[in-house]
């Protein structure tokens, strides 16, 4: 039987870690590698109780860097070197991959190459802010993203990031990996195009912003690493750093948190969709994974 491992660059996500690994465990994944780049908010401790109940490597990679595609990589290598894993999900935190079969291992065999899986980003509405306000409440999904190519929007302070164009993700064979870009958008591999596919029996949702608290704190780190020097990190990450540094990430989160006209609005030109299914099957999973 096919093994598949979810490999995690994790820092300071102490409130959703272990909703993350949690649920994937209940989907399909066999064993994790985690790699925590000096978290200092109790993700360590978590993810170190975690291990007591699922397979898992855990790599301690505390420095001030962005070498994304090399440890990514280095984690699906250790994943079929010393778990035994034939395939490999390279995954954040702030994202579940969700199979229609809720299995991922659904559609894998042993002769693919690369899965193409599409992405999508979850929205809330202005309970955000509310005390207690959960990201598995969050209402909406992207439906049709509102970034053509070719256009760049990303700059345009009055656009809300969240509702652009995302690029999918990949889960790719570990026989035969050669590198995982970055963002696990891509990977490169030794049978070339070979078996490559697309899979639209599974999404990835994404929760590009779920407290006010992690925004800041996510920022702040990625203004640390443009500091020391970092060239390589996405336009829009560029842009919330700029804001920061302006003192206005509050107003952004503002932005990106729906009022119930701007939703009304955006489901009428059906940019987005009304989708709570998504936060209630990863808490039904949850429940069953106790």
């Amino acid at each position: 039987m096919l093994k598949l491992s979810m490999n995690l660059l994790i820092k300071n996500e102490a409130d959703i870690i272990a909703d993350n690994i949690r649920f994937h465990a209940t989907q399909g994944v066999d064993c994790f590698v985690i790699m925590d780049n000096g978290s200092t908010d109790g993700t360590r401790d978590i993810v170190a109780e975690l291990s007591k109940s699922v397979e898992m490597l855990v790599i301690d990679r505390p420095q001030l860097d962005y070498q994304q595609s090399n440890w990514k990589t280095e984690m699906a290598v250790k994943s079929r070197k010393l778990l035994g894993a034939d395939w490999s999900i390279a995954n954040d935190a702030d994202e579940f991959w969700l199979a229609d079969s809720q299995n991922l291992k659904t559609n894998l065999t042993s002769w693919g190459s690369i899965v193409q899986c599409k992405r999508v980003n979850m929205i809330p509405d202005e309970r955000f802010f509310d005390a207690g306000s959960s990201y598995l409440d969050f209402p909406y999904k992207v439906k049709s993203p509102v970034q053509n190519k070719g256009q760049d929007i990303i700059g345009d302070d009055h656009f809300a990031v969240a509702l652009s164009n995302i690029n999918g993700k990949v889960i790719v064979n570990n026989h035969g990996l050669l590198r995982v870009k970055g963002g696990n958008h891509r990977a490169w591999h030794a049978w070339g195009f070979i078996n490559q596919r697309r899979d639209p029996s599974i999404t990835v949702y994404h929760y590009p912003v779920r407290s006010r608290e992690n925004f800041t704190s996510h920022i702040e780190n990625r203004a640390r690493l443009l500091e020391k020097g970092v060239s390589k990190m996405g336009d829009h990450y560029r842009r919330w750093v700029r804001l920061l540094q302006q003192g206005q990430l509050e107003q952004e989160l503002r932005r990106l948190a729906l009022l119930p006209a701007d939703a009304e609005t955006l489901k009428n030109f059906g940019i987005i969709q009304r989708s709570s299914e998504v936060g209630e099957r990863i808490r039904a999973a949850l429940q069953q994974s106790l």
